[in-house]
């Protein structure tokens, strides 16, 4: 096991470089969407989106948890690399030829015959990411921040280039799908020339079953985590119709968009380190509470400011004509402060191998969920984000719970942790609060009242931790990013 300050090192260069190439990606996507929707009909779009629910469930099935099981596992053999590689190909293909098989019954249901064809096309695109998820995995357990980068950027570009290009071709709805072939071809070919990994045929087949076990929790936890989340705007479109159904998805797309691209790649960071530093528990500690603080101080203030301010980054981000749904997004913000919390959580469960307990506490989570949906939708789309910002503090703070019930991390340290973190929170929204105030009085421009929001959260949140010595604590192991700076070794060697 490397030493742990080399460790925390490279996990650090690998937050950084990761978080920037999240930003390039959601640059990347956002302009080929605005250049698409001008070479493409909205039928184009709505033929792949009619796809959507079919390939999202399924693909759930593709990889069975396998590659964080072989992030997680202490000392993960030869053989039992083999064994996942070849446990990910029969998945791949077993749910390829599912959506090829249910492919018919969709576009019969919709009535559109281009379904099925577009559904074939994609259960391509499942096989190929199948035959590569494995060295995806073993680099991530490596920690080789060059070519996860590389994986992370290249195939956006090519899934750009390559969908703009045929759709100026006329290639229509096709476009899409080629864009994404792309994708996952390019990213299957950069992992397997990075990776060292070849396959043989496992030699026993019975060293499966806990990685299995393993993985199957995290995929029941999908599964219901799947249903949990698409069950909202299923109901609001039915019983409220589209407009509705189409004012709370923006919503709800703003704020996760907020702290999405960065909680994604920052979990997967955390997960490899703490996986690594398992059997030292004050190391594991200590890096535990290094990357959570990390974490909440980078994406609290933003999720703060779209709370308080959401009239002005509706206005800013959609246009003034999307103004209906800024109540929704301020109730989704409030709500998601809780959601960052509930992931660091998670991290110690998935991490010290404890996914039977994830699950049956995610599943009470969701069906908490269906309860908080089920109690706000007769209020419309606000009052199931009203309830959703309610709920989500008995939910994630469940998840906490059991989360800190065992292994190295205590309740009583996350919540110290927690302390000083919160009372910043609580100070920046004061703050914010006041300059919303103050702009809606004078009346300034919504871009000088939003970036004027982060500005001072950011800053207020830095100020009011620099007040107290657990607070001083706090800022200085987020400062420890800049040991990375002065150290001159390349990263292709790491």
């Amino acid at each position: 096991m490397p030493h742990s300050p080399d460790l925390m090192l490279k996990a650090s260069r690998w937050a950084v470089l990761s978080v920037a190439a999240q930003l390039v990606k959601a640059v990347l996507l956002f302009g080929s969407q605005v250049v698409l929707a001008r070479l493409l009909s909205p039928v184009d779009f709505g033929i792949v989106a009619m796809c959507v629910p079919v390939f999202s469930f399924l693909s759930i099935f593709n990889d069975l948890g396998l590659s964080q099981a072989t992030v997680q596992r202490p000392g993960l053999t030869r053989n039992e690399s083999n064994l996942i590689f070849w446990m990910n190909a029969g998945l791949g293909l077993t749910v390829a030829m599912a959506i090829a098989a249910v492919a018919p019954a969709a576009a019969s249901f919709y009535g559109d015959s281009r379904v099925a064809s577009v559904l074939v096309a994609l259960s391509f695109v499942i096989l190929v990411n199948s035959l590569s998820s494995q060295q995806i995995a073993l680099l991530v357990r490596g920690i080789r921040p060059v070519p996860l980068l590389l994986i992370e950027i290249l195939p956006v570009i090519g899934n750009v280039i390559a969908s703009i290009a045929t759709a100026l071709h006329g290639f229509g709805y096709w476009s899409i799908v080629i864009g994404q072939a792309t994708h996952a071809f390019m990213a299957g070919s950069i992992a397997w020339i990075a990776s060292d990994f070849r396959p043989s045929w496992p030699r026993d087949l019975r060293k499966s079953i806990p990685i299995l076990r393993f993985g199957a929790h995290l995929t029941g936890l999908s599964i219901g985590s799947f249903f949990a989340a698409n069950l909202s705007p299923v109901l609001v479109g039915r019983l409220f119709g589209v407009i509705q159904v189409g004012l709370f998805d923006r919503a709800f797309k703003l704020v996760s968009m907020s702290y999405m691209q960065i909680l994604a790649p920052i979990s997967r960071i955390a997960e490899t380190v703490l996986a690594r530093l398992l059997d030292d528990d004050e190391q594991y500690r200590k890096a535990f509470m290094q990357i959570a603080e990390a974490t909440l101080l980078v994406t609290l203030p933003g999720l703060l400011c779209i709370a308080i301010q959401s009239d002005a980054a509706v206005s800013l981000l959609y246009g003034p004509k999307w103004i209906d749904c800024s109540p929704i997004v301020s109730f989704f913000a409030f709500g998601s402060l809780m959601t960052p919390l509930g992931t660091v959580a998670t991290w110690l469960m998935i991490t010290q191998g404890r996914t039977a307990q994830l699950l049956k506490y995610g599943l009470i989570g969701n069906v908490m969920s269906v309860l908080s949906l089920l109690v706000g939708i007769s209020w419309g789309a606000v009052g199931v984000a009203l309830s959703f910002a309610v709920f989500s503090i008995p939910i994630h703070g469940l998840t906490i719970w059991a989360a800190t019930r065992d292994g190295p991390v205590s309740l009583a340290r996350f919540t110290s942790m927690l302390l000083p973190i919160v009372g910043a929170i609580v100070a920046a929204a004061v703050a914010v609060f006041s300059l919303s105030v103050m702009a809606n009085r004078y009346g300034l421009p919504d871009a000088v009242e939003f970036c004027g929001g982060i500005a001072i959260a950011y800053l207020t949140v830095g100020v009011a931790l620099g007040c107290s010595a657990a607070g001083r604590r706090v800022l200085r192991d987020a400062a420890r990013i800049r040991e990375i700076f002065p150290r001159r070794r390349g990263l292709a060697s790491q």
